[in-house]
């Protein structure tokens, strides 16, 4: 949708290059950790976690571990983070941000 959209973006696969604690910590800004935590993701059973029992300094410590408890996509816009956009987030990104090549 973005790409379709003209807007420019970088990808980054959080498996292959996961991101480290100091780097979870600047794009949250100061957001509590929940805000790009993926609460339902089958990771939380298969690591035995309950993110609800877990401080921000746990959950970030195990985002860095296991990069697919981080809600994706995320989306870093103009130094703003908006984890886990829906069709109708994504669509008014694109609108905003697209590149206007005339």
């Amino acid at each position: 949708m973005l790409s379709q959209a003209g807007v420019q973006f970088a990808e980054r696969d959080l498996v292959k290059e996961p991101l480290s604690e100091p780097e979870i910590r600047s794009l949250l800004n100061g957001r509590p950790a929940s805000a790009l935590y993926a609460f339902r993701g089958r990771q939380n059973k298969l690591l035995g976690l309950d993110p609800a029992r877990m401080t921000d300094d746990e959950m970030i410590a195990a985002m860095a571990r296991e990069p697919r408890l981080i809600r994706r996509p995320s989306i870093l816009v103009n130094e703003e983070l908006v984890p886990g956009p829906s069709r109708a987030q994504l669509a008014d990104l694109a609108r905003e941000n697209a590149s206007t090549d005339s």
